[in-house]
């Protein structure tokens, strides 16, 4: 859980920090809870500016280039298995060289390569809490979450 929007930020960074390409990460949760400030935070954990780091709502994804190349998809507005078929989506998400972030993971389930780090954020208590259950699957994706850093948060 965390306890502020400061607190979501921080575990989205540490965890950019110690991404690797190829990486996926897939979040859900309902609106609002947080997931485009996680996209931000792990933008910024891979050396992008969060600034810049916009939710895709009406283009489907944004390209960040840089020293750790990040595709960062969000599928709210994509209702139905069809939707996908168009997107050409396997050129992006098993680009060896980029992380691929998705906001909205949950519509695209069929899709999500066997190595994933699935991130899911619900409302706590109060306001500002957040339960999050980060879920690993795939060797790679569960020594990301074994790092000491995550223990701390």
């Amino acid at each position: 859980m965390t306890r502020s929007p400061q607190d979501t930020f921080r575990l989205g960074e540490i965890l950019g920090k110690h991404l690797t390409a190829p990486a996926f990460i897939g979040l859900s949760g309902p609106l609002g809870a947080g997931k485009t400030l996680l996209a931000k935070a792990i933008a910024q954990g891979l050396g992008h500016n969060p600034k810049e780091v916009h939710s895709p709502t009406f283009t489907i994804m944004n390209i960040y280039e840089g020293a750790k190349r990040m595709y960062h998809f969000d599928f709210y507005r994509l209702d139905s298995p069809g939707d996908f078929d168009c997107l050409g989506l396997e050129e992006f998400f098993y680009d060896p060289r980029a992380v691929v972030l998705v906001e909205w993971a949950e519509k695209c389930q069929d899709l999500i390569p066997e190595n994933a780090l699935i991130i899911h954020l619900e409302f706590g208590e109060s306001e500002n809490d957040r339960l999050i259950t980060l879920s690993a699957f795939g060797e790679k994706a569960e020594k990301v979450l074994k790092h000491h850093e995550f223990a701390r948060i």
